[in-house]
């Protein structure tokens, strides 16, 4: 009998420590999926209200993409790194957030037009476009704002779940585009090409805001 208690006494001694080292840690980790990608992060807890986000996320994607009567296959490809402070202000699950978010971010477009196609304001053959490739840069870094909630260190729990909802705030895609038909070189046809890029450029200026919505799964040290 007393071997029992003792064993169960133990047990529950553990299970205690263990949930209060849960609840005491300021260290957790997580991966999370959603419109930057799959990625990891890790977390540090200042305060009941304040805690440090470090975020890598990779993203690519491929999708048809139109301009100008061109048909372009598109790739989008992110790594990005944020860095970011979560405020909780009621010291609850609910966080506000603000960073910035640095590396790779670019959308690669191209196109190999099957026949008479326009490029600028005039028509020309396939041949003498060639192939046509776009890159969009979308700079190497830009702010980020957000909101979600997380109850990672406001739960006895090891395990949690967070959600995350924001924009990251960047400048206007810069676009090159090349052609490598038999024009390729051609004074007319490079200032149409000139005209192709501006209208393209146009047409993808909308992505520097970039929407992010993330749902993951932390684990608290």
């Amino acid at each position: 009998m007393q071997i029992r208690t003792l064993v169960l006494t133990a047990a529950l001694t553990g299970l205690m420590a263990t949930a209060a080292s849960a609840q005491d840690s300021a260290i957790a980790v997580d991966v999370h999926g959603g419109t930057t990608g799959i990625g990891i992060g890790a977390r540090y807890q200042v305060s009941d209200s304040i805690v440090l986000r470090a975020d890598y996320d990779t993203l690519k994607h491929s999708d048809d993409f139109s301009s100008d009567g061109v048909n372009y296959n598109g790739e989008v490809e992110f790594k990005p790194f944020t860095f970011a402070v979560n405020a909780h202000p009621f010291k609850n699950s609910f966080f506000v957030s603000a960073g910035y978010v640095m590396g790779d971010r670019n959308i690669k477009l191209d196109a190999r037009p099957a026949g008479p196609t326009q490029v600028g304001s005039v028509t020309y053959q396939p041949g003498e476009i060639g192939t046509l490739r776009a890159n969009a840069d979308m700079g190497d870094g830009a702010p980020f704002i957000g909101l979600g909630f997380d109850n990672t260190f406001h739960s006895n729990n090891r395990i949690t779940f967070r959600f995350l909802a924001g924009a990251v705030l960047g400048d206007e895609p810069s676009v090159t585009l090349t052609s490598d038909g038999s024009l390729a070189t051609n004074a007319a046809y490079k200032t149409q090409l000139e005209i192709e890029r501006k209208e393209l450029e146009q047409d993808v200026k909308d992505v520097k805001t970039w929407p992010v919505l993330q749902l993951g799964l932390s684990y608290k040290f």
